[in-house]
């Protein structure tokens, strides 16, 4: 038995990421970074101490956000499954109760689309935080989470100064800085919440059950946030020069993310000396660079108004629930994000080369102890 997950916040720093169909034309990168991980999946659906009197397995995927991706991800478990047995499957959805689950809802209801053309899968969808327990103790034989553990759990500060992201800026960055002190305080957030996820998923995994973890990162050269969170400060510090966003706004706005390195997602899980390695062990962990698809179509066209374009719905995505809140005390707040929004468009067909973006991502296989 594992101590209860207490999470540190009432609300989460974002409500979801932009819906209504959005974030699904605009998550091809991500797929990218997912796809590359489906051996893993299979592989751990091959491991899995499969039910013997007939009941389901249980799949969860936590950070759903719209589902194009993630029922992706139960199509690659189902298929896996299939190899090795005929249990039927449930599959969970999960994410804030303020996510649109709308197309998911549809596919699930409807049967419109894998995994739910097969009969043999049963859809449902759990809202609430990632950092909670969602279901009961020993109920999922395997979870997954991409691209949602970046966010953290609450704002550790009440504002930054000089840069959009806890992180901070590159080394080559035009604008931006932040202290220390900042950052180790940031730091220290990110480490608790990596832990409360871990620890309420330890809870909710039966003996022998799989965690396939997956977040934004970076390597000893390059972040993912490199270019992109530049280029969205700099968006936002052409408002602050014409006044239609105060200093103050700006300070106390900040994107409520952590990107980690690989040595940080596996501290807590490391082989005896991790807090929490008792609750897992370490199948696999890997820091592994994807293609960008939009970044590969301007290598072969050279169109820097379809490359600004694509750069910036890509981070419109999953910045601007945060950022909307951040200005909602502001006169006509829908036309002042696409005027932040635009200027990045501007500003990347003005100069593509200043905003080199890359993907890197951390991730972690890990098996539930026995015993933990």
């Amino acid at each position: 038995m594992t101590d209860k997950a207490h999470p540190s916040q009432k609300n989460a720093t974002t409500t979801g990421m932009k819906g209504k169909g959005f974030y699904n034309k605009n998550s091809a990168t991500q797929q990218a970074t997912i796809a590359y991980v489906y051996p893993w999946l299979h592989e751990a659906v091959g491991n899995l101490p499969m039910p013997t009197n007939g009941s389901p397995l249980r799949f969860i995927d936590y950070g759903c956000s719209e589902g194009a991706n993630s029922m992706q991800i139960m199509a690659q478990l189902t298929e896996a499954t299939r190899q090795h047995g005929t249990n039927s499957v449930q599959t969970i959805h999960s994410d804030l109760p303020s996510n649109d689950y709308s197309t998911l809802l549809h596919a699930i209801g409807n049967r419109t689309q894998p995994p739910y053309t097969d009969p043999t899968v049963f859809g449902s969808i759990v809202g609430g935080s990632m950092f909670n327990q969602l279901l009961p103790h020993g109920s999922v034989h395997l979870a997954t989470s991409f691209n949602a553990t970046v966010f953290l759990s609450e704002r550790p500060l009440e504002r930054l100064p000089d840069y959009v992201m806890p992180n901070g800026p590159n080394l080559s960055t035009e604008r931006g800085s932040i202290s220390a002190q900042d950052k180790e305080v940031c730091e220290k957030q990110a480490a608790h919440d990596l832990e409360t996820f871990l620890k309420a998923r330890a809870n909710e995994l039966a003996p022998g059950g799989k965690l396939m973890l997956q977040t934004v990162g970076r390597n000893e050269h390059v972040s993912t946030a490199d270019g992109i969170v530049n280029l969205f400060n700099l968006s936002l510090l052409d408002h602050v020069a014409d006044g239609s966003i105060s200093q103050d706004t700006y300070e106390r706005y900040y994107h409520p993310v952590y990107i980690r390195s690989l040595k940080q997602l596996t501290t807590p899980v490391k082989p005896e000396s991790g807090t929490l390695s008792h609750l897992f062990t370490i199948d696999k962990a890997e820091c592994y660079e994807t293609p960008v698809p939009f970044v590969e179509q301007y290598k072969q066209d050279n169109d820097a108004s379809a490359y600004a374009r694509q750069m910036v719905n890509f981070y419109r995505a999953f910045t601007e629930a945060p950022l909307r809140a951040a200005l909602s005390h502001l006169p006509n707040t829908t036309e002042l994000l696409d005027s932040i929004y635009a200027r990045g468009e501007h500003r990347v067909r003005e100069a593509p080369h200043l905003y080199d973006f890359h993907f890197i991502s951390v991730a972690m296989l890990l098996t539930r102890t026995e015993n933990g």
